[in-house]
């Protein structure tokens, strides 16, 4: 890329930073003139390489709080196509991290894998050290010393004679002491810990196990997203995040976990006591473990299990109330208010926030769904209920 785009590139980073923080709204032609590009090229980075944080707002845009992630040099990397940039070492880090992730999520889910808990947490733990280095690192200046141990003023080394660095536990303490992870992450990556270290216990034919390390594995995979996400600006969207859920397996198929008894025992009951110290957190994007249902859903898929009324008693009975339909829309705009109020440090019932609003409702059943309070009752009055993806949709516009 030429030293001129280059130029371009980086007005455009000052552009954006400018109206982010005097949070203004700005014209696509306006950016033309104050970047040199022409119009048509601006239009195609605005659907292309801008559209996860430039949000339009009538004729005209403003810059969003996704834009917060990049730095000089990493919305260089973002504009980037071909020509290679010197990164961070951080950066580096971030992208084993995921690698590690993946490789994580791609065994479990391996139909036929006689060692998935024991692999997943092993990776998982690996992924975890990666990211929470990269963290300390970007804290750092990108200083290697900073996740290195130190002795007297003198770097530890390895018996290959690299530089040693700081354990996973070591890495925790560092993180939750600055504030950057709650002690419900921690208290997660504590016990995927100890699972992985109980690793050489494992024998077979406990199933029961193996749902209690998924339901950790599961929390895990979401506290991770939500950091690199929060931390690096880390776009998850290229892939398909998700454990199979236990039950889809047939009982056989449940057999790779598990422990002698007596051990067993003890690490079933530590687990279940670290859990139950966080049964009255209401945080909606970090957890300590979580429950996956399989669930059958109204579809129109042409490969959809079909079901007909029949008066064949023998007939397995589906009951589907109003309640049933409406479970994804849990939340009254009260609560959705609460929720943001409690979720965003810079959130404010005002023009902005009702224009916002105004917006979400046109996009009907996507984020909301209008019931009578009596349904039995035509002329009884409608009320708005909320889906819980509208929370992660104010994301776009304001600050956590």
């Amino acid at each position: 890329m030429t030293d001129k785009k280059w130029e371009r590139v980086d007005r455009a980073f000052n552009f954006f930073a400018e109206k982010l923080v005097e949070n203004s709204l700005f014209e696509l032609e306006e950016l033309a003139r104050y970047t040199q590009w022409n119009p048509a090229t601006i239009k195609t980075y605005s659907t292309k390489r801008w559209n996860n944080f430039l949000i339009k707002d009538g004729d005209k845009y403003r810059c969003g709080k996704q834009f917060t992630s990049f730095d000089k040099n990493t919305f260089r990397q973002h504009h980037s196509q071909k020509d290679a940039i010197e990164k961070h070492f951080y950066q580096l880090l971030v992208e084993k991290s995921v690698t590690a992730c993946v490789s994580a999520i791609e065994i479990y889910n391996k139909p036929d894998f006689k060692f998935r808990e024991e692999s997943f947490s092993i990776l998982m733990i690996n992924a975890w050290e990666l990211l929470l280095k990269a963290k300390i690192l970007q804290e750092n200046n990108d200083d290697s010393k900073s996740i290195q141990i130190i002795e007297k003023g003198v770097v530890v080394k390895t018996t290959s004679g690299n530089a040693k660095t700081i354990s996973i536990s070591k890495a925790v303490g560092l993180l939750s002491g600055n504030g950057l992870i709650k002690s419900v992450v921690a208290d997660n990556i504590g016990l995927l810990i100890e699972i992985r270290d109980e690793a050489i216990h494992f024998v077979h034919n406990d199933p029961a196990l193996s749902v209690r390390v998924q339901q950790i594995g599961a929390a895990s995979l979401r506290n991770f997203m939500t950091l690199a996400a929060t931390w690096f600006g880390y776009d998850f969207m290229r892939f398909n995040f998700y454990l199979m859920p236990i039950s889809f397996f047939h009982q056989s198929d449940v057999e790779s976990f598990s422990v002698d008894s007596a051990a067993k025992e003890n690490l079933l009951k530590y687990l279940k006591k670290v859990e139950k110290s966080y049964s009255d957190d209401v945080d909606p994007n970090f957890s300590i473990s979580l429950i996956l249902q399989t669930r059958l859903v109204k579809t129109s898929a042409d490969d959809a299990l079909e079901f007909r009324p029949t008066d064949d008693p023998s007939a397995p009975e589906l009951q589907i109330t109003e309640e049933d339909a409406l479970k994804s829309y849990p939340y009254t705009y009260d609560k959705v208010c609460k929720i943001l109020r409690s979720r965003y440090k810079n959130f404010k019932q005002n023009d902005e926030f009702y224009a916002i609003m105004r917006t979400i409702k046109e996009r009907g059943e996507q984020f909301c769904k209008e019931r009578r309070l009596d349904p039995k009752n035509p002329k009884s009055i409608c009320k708005i209920f909320y889906h819980s993806r509208i929370i992660e949709e104010f994301d776009k516009y304001y600050e956590k």
